[in-house]
């Protein structure tokens, strides 16, 4: 990790406490603040979750649910499906009924609902 952006933010601090006549928390103190929001700023396990989805968009739900059942897509939204992540497909099929498409993002199964 580069800190070099990390005593910027620490020199900035510091003037802006002397500006404001404020006391100054010790050095230890801010490099714990700054090295905290570091971390935060690190992948988590979310973005391997990602990763691993075999459905990415709303787009790719709607285009799988469209080409497994037909019709015309009205809405999509993500959803759970199963206890995975995944997404509702709305369809409004050739001979007007509306009905809804479940699309696991995981597996990337879809079911009618």
């Amino acid at each position: 990790m580069n800190l070099a952006p990390l005593k910027c933010v620490m020199i900035l601090v510091s003037l802006l406490c002397s500006l404001l006549c404020i006391s100054l928390p010790s050095s230890a103190q801010i490099s714990s603040v700054v090295l905290n929001l570091a971390v935060l700023q690190q992948p988590g396990p979310q973005n391997n979750k990602q990763q691993n989805l075999v459905i990415r968009s709303p787009q790719q739900a709607s285009s799988r649910a469209q080409s497994q059942f037909g019709g015309k897509v009205l809405r999509v939204q993500s959803s759970q499906v199963n206890g995975n992540p995944g997404y509702s497909v709305k369809l409004l099929s050739n001979d007007g009924v509306v009905f809804y498409a479940s699309v696991n993002a995981v597996t990337g199964a879809v079911s009618r609902n």
